[in-house]
């Protein structure tokens, strides 16, 4: 009889407990709904997101056309007191392919990183690797704006403002000689210094 008492007590105990978890979970869900996001946050959220999809792009090729990188990592970041949105992307040169020949890099290899995940072009000449003038500043806002201001509610004035406060850092490393390099500017300067 004490087991069958005991028995019940913990059958009316769970029943409290599992007509409980709906409430507490509404409860949860209610008090994050309730929290309000900036719709700067959520741009910059869904802007990283892109992001971190297209270094996809940079991924080895089988034929290689440009550098081959082993590793892409990109930062965005919002810094409030200069109101400015900080794109960083980081590079690491392919370990294999690199300890063989005696590559140094250059300004043209941080262009076309930045090139190729904002705007999906080279952005340069395939033999002479000189700056093609086909990839403009106007063009690459375009593609910019296609991209990632896409199904997005920000009006013009408010695109162009972002575009203005928008800067690139890439940084690109060499496995073997321990030497990087780092160019930087304006998301949708020409050339990045």
């Amino acid at each position: 009889m004490v087991t069958c008492k005991k028995g019940k007590i913990v059958q009316i105990i769970l029943i409290i407990f599992l007509l409980s978890q709906p409430i507490y979970a509404q409860e949860n869900f209610k008090s994050l709904e309730d929290k309000k996001v900036s719709y700067l946050d959520f741009f910059l959220l869904k802007f990283e997101n892109t992001l971190n999809k297209r270094t996809q792009i940079l991924r080895r090729q089988l034929l290689a056309t440009r550098v081959q990188y082993s590793r892409i990592g990109t930062i965005v970041d919002f810094d409030k007191e200069n109101e400015k949105i900080n794109v960083s992307i980081y590079a690491i040169m392919d370990r294999n392919r690199y300890k063989k020949k005696n590559y140094k890099q250059k300004l043209s290899d941080c262009n076309q990183i930045r090139n190729l995940i904002f705007y999906q072009k080279h952005g340069y000449k395939f033999f002479t690797q000189k700056r093609d003038p086909a990839l403009s500043e106007g063009l690459m806002e375009d593609i910019f704006k296609r991209s990632f201001f896409n199904n997005l509610q920000f009006n013009e004035s408010e695109v162009d403002f972002l575009l203005n406060k928008m800067f690139v850092n890439v940084t690109i490393f060499h496995p073997i000689k321990k030497n990087e390099l780092s160019c930087s500017g304006k998301i949708n300067q020409y050339e990045l210094n």
